[in-house]
């Protein structure tokens, strides 16, 4: 590929007489030849994984809770009470449909995070919440689900987040690192509803 486009400026340039300037070296030349070959290697070698690497995210994170079904799925039901054990509270948002269950919504629209929403889908008393997250418009939407069963007088809490990014070979390279980061996201949001759900009463 060309370094210039042949544009209107560059036409207009052309018709001006050169300015000469000494020989480049040979030596200088092979090197700079060298170098943009091994650019050109090493970005081909990232396409050519990046098409190879899934567009998805798909994490899933579990944790026991030492407090019945029963008192924690108000917790997840209720999105106003996502800011006490999600980074909710550090977004700037507003709620709208009713306050919990299914058709709860909550709206933002963040310098960092973009404008979204979150959208509560499904909701099964004390057992499961499904959501849908769609940010700018619905160019990325995340699908997610917290489940809840009973593990003696305890919960097991399973939480799973998918997302499709599309087909683009720099996208594949984007869900390999969100499922990290969204896996740490949600391993600390369940430690800190582990917190609140066995101090609350």
């Amino acid at each position: 590929m060309p370094i210039f486009l042949p544009t209107p400026q560059l036409r207009r340039l052309s018709a001006v007489p050169p300015f000469r300037i000494g020989r480049i070296p040979s030596g200088v030349a092979r090197k700079g030849v060298l170098a943009a070959g091994v650019l050109a290697v090493a970005m081909a070698g990232l396409v050519a994984v990046g098409i190879l690497l899934p567009g998805t995210v798909d994490v899933t994170r579990s944790i026991d809770i030492a407090a019945p079904p029963e008192r924690v799925f108000p917790l997840l039901n209720d999105l106003s009470a996502w800011d006490s054990w999600t980074p909710w509270a550090d977004i700037e948002s507003r709620m709208e449909g009713p306050p919990a269950g299914q058709g709860a919504r909550r709206t933002w629209d963040d310098p960092r995070m973009g404008a979204g929403s979150l959208t509560i889908t499904l909701s099964t008393p004390p057992s499961t919440v499904a959501y849908v997250v769609e940010v700018e418009d619905g160019a990325i939407r995340f699908e997610g689900t917290l489940s809840l069963a009973r593990r003696g007088d305890g919960s097991l809490v399973t939480w799973t987040e998918r997302a499709d990014l599309g087909w683009n070979p720099l996208l594949g390279w984007t869900a390999l690192g969100m499922e990290e980061s969204q896996g740490r996201q949600l391993e600390e949001s369940l430690a800190r509803l582990r917190q609140q759900a066995e101090s609350s009463p």
